[in-house]
């Protein structure tokens, strides 16, 4: 979703944390049908657009079924739904220690969460003394469990070491099948999936 002329449209939104931006039926391209998730638990229909990123922060752009344009830092909000051409996804608001987050869910079960980043990072550069958006894939997964405060972020360099903390008190046989082909990162979905369904139903997992 590589959008130039919206992202410009838009950039003063990443300024604001809940901010309207526009009111009427203004014309935009770029958004996809879906609904907001508030603090409280209702559904704000309407479309949304793409996550972008200023200073490690969240922000997306939120148009409701009146064409009035929301930016909504992740703070403000649950979560959000979007259904594109091809794909339904599901973001909730995440605060990983430093940067409030929109993290896509994958799955969740007995208390595990797994997640994953935005693989198309849009984030605001200044070059030459104007501010334009940069667009970049990333893969980052963050792991979620009942008894921790802030997701677990597991990179390449540091999902083997993070896992095996975890696996090594409930699943001796996965802990040693880290790193090992079929256990690597781009295997993390599998893995924590055989995980979870190695644990009894409403088992606390204690780090």
């Amino acid at each position: 979703m590589n959008r130039l002329l919206f992202f410009l449209t838009l950039m003063s939104c990443l300024h604001s944390s809940h901010k309207e931006l526009f009111a009427g039926n203004i014309p935009l391209e770029g958004l996809y049908p879906g609904f907001v998730l508030t603090l409280n638990g209702y559904q704000l229909t309407g479309q949304i657009g793409d996550i972008m990123e200023m200073n490690g922060n969240h922000s997306v752009i939120f148009m409701n079924d009146f064409g009035s344009i929301y930016s909504y830092h992740p703070r403000m909000i649950s979560g959000f739904f979007l259904k594109t051409e091809t794909n339904s996804l599901f973001y909730e608001s995440k605060y990983d220690g430093k940067n409030w987050l929109y993290l896509q869910l994958l799955f969740r079960e007995k208390g595990v969460s797994l997640y994953q980043m935005p693989v198309d990072r849009i984030q605001w550069i200044y070059d030459k003394g104007m501010s334009r958006p940069f667009s970049y894939p990333v893969i980052e997964y963050f792991l979620d469990v009942s008894s921790l405060g802030n997701p677990i972020k597991l990179t390449r360099a540091t999902y083997r070491k993070k896992l095996l903390m975890l696996f090594k008190k409930r699943n001796l046989d996965l802990a040693s099948k880290i790193g090992k082909p079929g256990y690597r990162f781009q295997n993390l979905p599998e893995i924590i999936r055989q995980f979870t369904q190695s644990l009894l139903d409403k088992e606390k997992i204690l780090l």
